[in-house]
Parts: C-alpha cells; sequence; structure tokens
C-alpha cells in the first residue's frame, strides 16, 4: 500500500515525527498564513463572529473597548508570542472588544478550523492554547478585583510596574520605562478619565516615587513604590 503523501511531500509519518519536533511559536506559522499591518489596523471588530485566530509574531496589539463616543477603554496590549481571539474562535463566539495594531506587526492568521484540527492532533499544543486561556482568565480576575478594591494611585503605580517588568533599563540608579506611554493610553487601560490620571500623576511625582525623563516614564525607587503601594487604601 503506498504511503499517502502530506502538502509538504513526505510521508504522513515522517510530517507527524516533523511536527512534534516544532515550538508552539512554530505550529503556529505553519498553521496559518503571515501578513504585515500597519499602525492602526483593526484586524478583528467587536460583534464579529471570527473564522480565524492570530498568533503576534512581533509588534502590539490593542485589546479595545469603545464604551461612549470618541472614548475607548484598553484591556491589554498582547506582544510577540501571544496568541489572540482562539476562544472565540473555539467556541464560535462574537468578540465583545476590538483588537488594533498600536505598532505595526507581523501576524501569523490561523483559520479556527486548523487550529481546531491541530488540538484534536496534538496533546502538547493542546496545553499550550489551555495555558493561554486559563493565564487570560486569572488576568482578567486580577483587573475586576484591582478595579473594585484599589484606588487610583495603586492602579497607576501598578501599571508602571508592569511596563518597567517589560520595557525598564537601569537609567541613573532608577529604572526608565524605555517605551513613551501617554497619560491618555494609561487612562484608557485603567478605564479612568484623563483629568484623574492627570492628578494621579502629579501626586506620585510630587512623592518621589516616578519622574518624566524626554517624555519617558522613570521609576525612582522599585522598593519605595511597592511599599507605597501596600499602603494604599482599598
Amino acid at each position: 500500500m503506498k504511503e499517502q503523501r502530506t502538502e509538504y511531500g513526505i510521508g504522513h509519518e515522517a510530517h507527524t515525527r516533523l511536527w512534534h519536533r516544532l515550538s508552539s511559536a512554530e505550529k503556529f506559522q505553519a498553521m496559518g498564513t503571515e501578513v504585515t499591518v500597519p499602525r492602526g489596523t483593526v484586524i478583528a471588530k467587536a460583534g464579529e463572529e471570527p473564522d480565524t485566530c492570530w498568533f503576534v509574531l512581533e509588534g502590539r496589539i490593542v485589546a479595545v473597548e469603545h464604551t461612549a463616543p470618541g472614548t475607548e477603554r484598553y484591556y491589554n496590549f498582547n506582544e510577540e508570542g501571544t496568541l489572540l481571539m482562539e476562544a472565540n474562535a473555539l467556541l464560535f463566539q462574537k468578540s465583545p472588544v476590538s483588537f488594533m495594531a498600536v505598532t505595526e506587526a507581523r501576524l501569523i492568521r490561523i483559520p479556527a478550523e486548523k487550529l481546531r484540527d491541530a488540538m484534536d492532533e496534538d496533546n502538547e499544543l493542546c496545553r499550550e492554547i489551555m495555558v493561554s486561556l486559563a493565564y487570560k482568565f486569572l488576568t482578567a480576575m486580577d483587573q475586576v478585583r484591582e478595579g473594585s478594591q484599589c484606588d487610583v494611585n495603586w492602579k497607576v503605580c501598578n501599571l508602571l510596574l508592569t511596563f518597567a517588568d517589560r520595557y525598564g533599563v537601569p537609567y541613573d540608579g532608577k529604572i526608565l520605562i524605555k517605551e513613551k506611554i501617554s497619560q491618555q493610553v494609561l487612562a484608557n487601560l485603567l478605564g479612568i478619565n484623563r483629568i484623574t490620571m492627570v492628578r494621579a500623576v502629579k501626586e506620585l511625582r510630587e512623592l518621589g516615587l516616578i519622574d518624566q525623563v524626554n517624555g519617558f516614564y522613570c521609576i525612582r525607587d522599585r522598593e519605595k513604590m511597592k511599599e507605597y503601594m501596600t499602603g494604599c487604601p482599598e
């Protein structure tokens, strides 16, 4: 009996062995098509039932909700190595938010059917996707808890520390967040208005917790900021 050939021109067993040697990122790339989108591109609109999910190779994608005319709420930044909209694709559910590129981005567009088929055949990949979903669920729980229990200054400190972990570099004994983040973006991420954000930043600067250097936020002392956060009202 002639061995069945795959789309790669090799036998099925050889293809299976090759597939299982790939990393999860390589598997996502093999399942989809690479696209490059400019900044400002909406790759998925709220209310649409997706037939694809996305894997971020480079760049940054934000989950955004238009809460009122001219008002946006950002939920999270999705960067290199992030899988997007897998839950919607798997459950045939409309997305409650839109996804927009805030930088030029290289993405893999993965048909939902291919993702489901791969999960049926690959336990390791299935676990990776479960981990992705679990992480997002736990993060969402933290956001809800913090939103209801913590004051604005605590939220701003927590957000700046998160950015420091991702983009921070040593600078004159401080931590410089080497990404220009506007107060409007911070406000959108926290779901507060810009006036409230301006007031919180002013208070944190007066307390000697943060500086701004050429438009970049700078944390003067990480431990001092954490100590301040333990005393914030919840």
